[in-house]
């Protein structure tokens, strides 16, 4: 598929601004976008949406007061909540939630906490951990780790993004230049609306959004497959769209 025909076909809920970037359709209803999470992920996608003005909730294992310290040194502005009202502060139909506690953590995550909101899979799979027995099946049947993860969270619409740019360099890497010239992020999900607005989020993030079509062709961005932890173009995501 080539470049050109994302270029016709922008998707749903962004739309070109004028200048050459797409504009979040909701950008000027300032929503919060809540974050599983606070670990060294979740605070690195934390201080990047901060930096951009991006209203961020916050939940962990820890109780928001022993959580409130830890933002303040890591998260500096990110709001910390209790994880069962996570969903809550961000809309039903619209609102984005990033999962990003290690997979072998998630079933500690409840998925009564997230409902039918957009869920953007930031997790990655590693050899060193033990999985939940419902993942490890999966994988062992080669299904991707999101297709199983978005079984697991269902009715949430999940998104397969910000996993494959080291949390390190997401801070340095993000940049106002004209949308082009950023580094591209890819992202892949089933739901044409949530991949829309997973987009639009990127955008205000820093980066050149690509999409790789639907959930399966996130596979792609998982630890040693081409797309992870290497700086790419948009052209270089584009060869593994679907």
């Amino acid at each position: 598929m080539s470049e050109h025909a994302y270029e016709e076909h922008p998707e749903p809920g962004i739309s070109d601004s004028g200048n050459g970037l797409p504009a979040d359709n909701d950008a000027a209803t300032e929503r919060a976008v809540g974050i599983i999470g606070a670990g060294r992920a979740g605070t690195a996608f934390a201080r990047t949406m901060i930096r951009a003005g991006i209203p961020v909730d916050i939940c962990s294992t820890r109780p928001p007061r022993a959580l409130r310290h830890h933002l303040k040194i890591y998260a500096p502005g990110a709001n910390p909540v209790p994880a069962e009202e996570i969903a809550s502060r961000v809309p039903r139909e619209t609102g984005i939630i990033v999962l990003a506690v290690p997979q072998e953590d998630l079933d500690d995550v409840d998925p009564a906490w997230i409902g039918p909101r957009v869920l953007i899979d930031a997790t990655n799979t590693w050899e060193d951990e033990l999985l939940p027995g419902w993942l490890a099946g999966a994988i062992a049947e080669q299904l991707p780790s999101s297709m199983a993860i978005a079984g697991r969270f269902r009715p949430a619409r999940v998104v397969k993004a910000l996993n494959h740019m080291g949390h390190q360099d997401l801070e340095d890497a993000a940049s106002d230049l004209p949308l082009r010239q950023r580094r591209a992020l890819a992202l892949a999900g089933d739901d044409d609306d949530a991949r829309g607005r997973v987009m639009g989020l990127i955008v205000r993030m820093g980066f050149d959004p690509v999409s790789l079509g639907p959930l399966a062709a996130g596979s792609v961005m998982e630890p040693g497959a081409p797309l992870f932890d290497t700086r790419l173009t948009r052209a270089d995501i584009l060869r593994y769209a679907r």
